[in-house]
């Protein structure tokens, strides 16, 4: 029997959507104005083809003896559950991501199938209203920045570049089923699954006229990159996938990106690039006016990409730190480099300010009283990636002006306040500790099921520096650092071991 959950509505399946099962009308239906399907359904019966269960053990005589014809229904069955795993994606029988069945590493689905697997893994679902989203104006598009996703099922209707995307969907599915300590797949199946896909994405590169072929490459390379996040293969892979990334988007003009599917691409992919480019400490072309822009100029930025606008300037300002650390050529001087950091803090001031969708709306509330077992809960995914990434990048700015000013004491004398304080003042260093605290509050609320993958990947950068600032600043609470420990201790029991061991890893900020 097919199992179904059955508080997802008819249209939020059809359209592989998260449903909070609200009648008569779910909350999915009802904030995007669209007829909800109902919840009435048939039970499915579909032959097994494959057996999930033990093998049944056979009856014997009287005289203790095994028939011929039960030691061939044995061994077929032996035979099956061994080499299943060979025949991985060939087997008609889907399985829902949260269906209470138990998956098997020797099943397989058909494309549509791995698809739903991947979409509903990845893809955040909407939350039910409870008493910490009272009277919030709670945001109706919580996946706008993984919306990329959900246009798999249209876009595996192309012919152009199949190979590439049906192989790198599979190997994106077969790294999730592989995932944590627990995982239902073998590694060398994932494995194996990854260097298919990039097989076949090298071959579709040689073949890229239109700005539809760049759509279902660009996907096919973010699932790669997902995949490489979950089951690292190399070190600089992900990095890789990101500068193909931008070299694939870039063939075209920012005004293919600004309505349409390839906006819907676009928007989703562009945080990815970005972040990659901070923590790789690489330039960006989405810094330039007319990417900044022209994307947008139809469908305007929520609170969370207008936040990563601002941050498109990052990159260039940590080359140009390293570059005069070490006494690079065309290194910009001290000065400069000060007043790159003093307008970025200013920019990120004026977006907590006026940003759209949090104007008039609290960003978050703190449940809970003691300092270390409270967390925080945000109104939707979009608000708690925006907060979060906007607490990040302010920590960031109070570290390298820190910095500058010590390795060149001349800058001591500029003119310069964060907040109305020095940027060496305790308060600074006490609202960064908050900040900090903030970021490791949101864990609970960004690594909830409900989240699925996107809410885990999402949470790397964040994490990774607020741990850095807490661990350099121990001597203030040390208890506090000893719970952000237990924190991440958290995330690698939930089968996250890639973020913990990034969170951890010590290359300086």
């Amino acid at each position: 029997m097919k199992v179904r959950k059955l508080t997802v509505c008819h249209t939020c399946r059809a359209r592989k959507l998260g449903c909070d099962g609200k009648r008569p009308s779910c909350s999915q239906c009802a904030g995007t104005k669209i007829e909800c399907g109902g919840y009435q359904y048939d039970l499915v019966f579909i032959p097994s083809q494959l057996s999930i269960g033990a093998p049944t053990k056979p009856k014997t005589r009287k005289d203790g003896k095994i028939t011929k014809k039960q030691r061939k229904c044995t061994t077929s069955q032996t035979n099956t559950s061994t080499h299943a795993s060979d025949e991985l994606f060939h087997e008609s029988r889907p399985v829902i991501a949260d269906a209470p069945c138990v998956v098997r590493p020797s099943l397989a689905w058909p494309f549509q199938d791995i698809i739903s697997l991947v979409v509903q893994n990845f893809s955040p679902t909407v939350l039910s209203s409870n008493s910490a989203f009272m009277n919030w104006d709670v945001d109706i598009h919580p996946r706008v920045c993984g919306a990329w996703i959900e246009l798999l099922p249209v876009l595996s209707l192309s012919r152009q570049h199949e190979m590439a995307l049906s192989s790198s969907v599979k190997a994106l599915g077969v790294s999730i089923l592989a995932r944590g300590r627990n995982g239902i797949a073998p590694i060398s199946d994932a494995l194996t699954a990854h260097c298919l896909a990039l097989h076949a994405l090298h071959d579709s590169l040689h073949d890229i006229s239109r700005t539809a072929d760049s759509d279902v490459l660009a996907v096919a390379i973010m699932c790669l990159m997902i995949s490489e996040l979950i089951l690292p293969t190399a070190v600089s892979s992900s990095a890789a996938h990101a500068a193909g990334l931008s070299d694939l988007i870039q063939l075209h003009s920012p005004e293919a990106y600004s309505s349409g599917p390839s906006h819907r691409i676009f928007i989703g992919l562009r945080p990815a690039i970005i972040i990659h480019s901070i923590r790789n400490k690489h330039p960006t072309f989405l810094a330039l006016p007319s990417w900044r822009t022209v994307p947008f100029q139809y469908v305007q930025a929520n609170s969370f990409h207008a936040l990563m606008t601002e941050a498109t300037v990052i990159p260039s300002i940590l080359v140009d730190i390293d570059r005069l650390k070490y006494g690079l050529p065309g290194a910009k001087a001290p000065l400069a480099i000060l007043g790159d950091l003093r307008d970025l803090l200013e920019a990120l001031a004026n977006w907590n300010v006026s940003s759209p969708g949090l104007t008039n709306k609290p960003s978050f509330r703190v449940l809970g009283k003691i300092p270390n077992k409270a967390h925080l809960w945000f109104p939707d995914i979009t608000t708690a990636n925006a907060m979060t990434h906007y607490w990040t990048f302010w920590i960031m700015c109070v570290i390298y002006i820190r910095k500058l000013r010590k390795n060149h004491p001349e800058l001591l004398d500029e003119d310069l306040l964060i907040n109305g304080e020095g940027p060496e003042s305790p308060l600074i260093t006490e609202m960064a500790i908050q900040m900090s605290t903030w970021v490791f509050q949101s864990i609970e609320y960004l690594m909830q099921d409900e989240m699925r993958l996107f809410g885990a990947i999402s949470t790397m950068l964040p994490t990774r520096i607020a741990y850095q600032f807490l661990r350099c600043n121990h001597f203030y609470d040390r208890e506090l650092l000893s719970w952000c420990e237990r924190v991440i201790d958290g995330i690698r029991d939930r089968g996250y071991d890639y973020i913990a061991q990034y969170i951890l890893d010590d290359d300086g900020v």
